[in-house]
C-alpha cells in the first residue's frame, strides 16, 4: 500500500517532536556571526566554527551582561528547537558568556570605543556637583559594604543631608536592568546628585556597569551622577559616562559632602564671635557719644555745635553763589560765541558786505559755471534784484 501523504506542517511537527525530545540543555562554544539586536529586544545570530554554523535566538527577557557583536567568541547554553515557519532548527539560548576574561576585555573595549565615538565621554557634557548637596540619591545593594561606607561617611561628615536610597541589584541576572530602573526612579525626585556603585569584585561581578543600557541611563540622567564602582583600580563604562568618577564608594560620599558639619560649626562660631565683637564696639561708640553729651557742659557744647554748623552753612552758601556766578558767566560767553558762529553761517550774511547772488531761471549759478552759458541772468542783492543780458564774457586770468 502506498505511504500516507503528509503535509509540510505535519512532517515538520514530527521532526520537531523527535529533535526537541532528543536533546536536553546543550552548551556550545563558537563565534557570533550575523548578529542582530531587533527593535523588539530579541537577539538573533549564528554560532559558527571553521566548519559549521547553527542559528540562535535569545529572547529579550534573558539578560546579557556585555555588548554582543560579530566575531566575538562565546559559550552559550540553551535548548534545541525547531522554527516551523522556516523549517529550520536552532538553539533557544538561555544564557551567553564571553569565552574567558580576554573576551570580556574585548567586549569592554568594543563598547567603550562605540560610546566614545557617540560623544558619551566628552568633558563638555559633564556637569559639576553642587557646592552644598542637601538631597543625595544612592543606588547600590542594601547588603554590600558600599551601602555601609556611603551612609556612614555622609552621616559622619554632613548629617543634615537627606539620602534617597534605592536598593538595587548590582550583579547577576537582571542587575543591569535594575540599575537602569534605579537611575530613572531617582530622577523623578528633586535631587542634587546621585551616587551609583558597589564594592569590588571580579570583572564578571562588575559587568552590569559595563552594559550599554546602563551607559544610556547615565547619559540621559537629568541629575549629575557620581560613579563609584569597585576599588580604585577598577574602571567601568559607567565611570567614563558619569559626570564624576569616584575611586571608591567612600570617596563618592566624601565628594558629595565637601562642606562638613564640623566646618559649619566652626564657621558659625567664628561668625558669632565677629558679630558679638562688632556689636560690642558699636555699643561702646554710642556710650561714648552719650557721655560727651551729658554733664554740666552739655548745653555749652550743643550751642557751640549749632554755631559751628551755622557757619558751615554760610560757607557753603557763599561757595555755591560764587560757583553759580562763574557757571553763568561761562555759559554766557559760550552762548555769544555760538551766536556769532551761527550768524557767520547764515547764507544771506554776505549780502551785508555787498556781495550778490547770480541766478538764472530760479537756479543759483555756481562759481564753476561759466556766465558764457547764459543769456539772461538775475543779480540778487540784499534789497534789490537786477535783470541782466550777457553780451560778452571775459575770462579772468589767475
Amino acid at each position: 500500500m502506498p505511504e500516507k501523504i503528509q503535509s509540510v506542517s505535519e512532517l515538520t511537527k514530527k521532526i520537531q517532536f523527535v529533535l526537541e525530545g532528543s536533546f536536553d540543555t546543550v552548551t556550545v562554544q563558537g563565534e557570533i556571526s550575523n548578529y542582530k539586536h531587533h527593535s523588539s529586544g530579541h537577539r538573533y545570530f549564528s554560532l559558527k566554527d571553521e566548519n559549521s554554523q547553527i542559528a540562535c535566538t535569545m529572547w529579550k527577557t534573558r539578560p546579557v551582561r556585555f555588548q554582543m557583536s560579530d566575531g566575538m567568541k562565546v559559550v552559550i547554553t540553551g535548548k534545541i528547537s525547531v522554527y516551523p515557519p522556516q523549517g529550520k532548527y536552532q538553539i533557544d539560548v538561555i544564557s551567553v558568556t564571553p569565552l574567558g576574561q580576554g573576551d570580556l576585555y574585548l567586549a569592554f573595549e568594543a563598547l567603550k570605543k562605540k560610546l566614545d565615538e557617540q560623544g558619551y565621554f566628552t568633558s563638555e557634557r559633564k556637569r559639576a556637583i553642587p557646592a552644598l548637596p542637601m538631597k543625595i540619591g544612592v543606588s547600590t545593594s542594601p547588603t554590600g559594604a558600599a551601602f555601609h561606607d556611603i551612609f556612614s561617611t555622609i552621616e559622619r561628615r554632613f548629617p543634615l543631608a537627606e539620602i534617597y536610597f534605592r536598593p538595587t541589584l548590582v550583579q547577576g541576572d537582571g542587575s543591569a536592568e535594575d540599575i537602569v530602573k534605579a537611575i530613572y526612579e531617582l530622577n523623578t525626585y528633586s535631587l542634587d546628585v546621585i551616587i551609583i556603585g558597589r564594592g569590588g569584585g571580579s570583572i564578571e561581578d562588575l559587568w552590569s556597569y559595563n552594559t550599554e543600557i546602563v551607559a544610556d541611563a547615565i547619559y540621559n540622567s537629568s541629575i549629575p551622577i557620581i560613579s563609584a564602582v569597585g576599588h580604585e583600580v577598577d574602571f567601568t563604562i559607567a565611570d567614563f559616562v558619569s559626570d564624576i568618577r569616584a575611586a571608591t564608594p567612600t570617596a563618592a560620599a566624601e565628594l558629595v559632602t565637601p562642606v562638613t558639619i564640623d566646618y559649619l560649626f566652626n564657621f558659625t562660631g567664628d561668625a558669632l564671635n565677629s558679630l558679638v565683637s562688632l556689636t560690642t564696639d558699636k555699643i561702646q561708640d554710642y556710650m561714648d557719644i552719650i557721655d560727651d553729651m551729658s554733664g554740666p557742659s552739655m548745653s555749652r557744647r550743643i550751642i557751640e555745635k549749632i554755631k559751628t554748623n551755622g557757619q558751615l552753612i554760610d560757607d557753603y552758601e557763599t561757595r555755591n553763589s560764587q560757583n553759580i556766578k562763574r557757571t553763568l558767566s561761562f555759559l554766557s560767553q559760550r552762548l555769544s560765541l555760538l551766536e556769532g558762529h551761527c550768524k557767520s553761517l547764515n547764507p544771506v550774511a554776505p549780502f551785508n558786505k555787498g556781495f550778490a547772488l547770480l541766478e538764472s531761471e530760479g537756479k543759483i549759478i555756481s562759481k564753476d559755471d561759466s556766465l558764457g552759458n547764459y543769456i539772461y541772468i538775475d543779480i540778487i542783492r540784499q534789497n534789490e534784484r537786477a535783470n541782466v543780458t550777457i553780451n560778452k564774457v571775459i575770462p579772468k586770468n589767475n
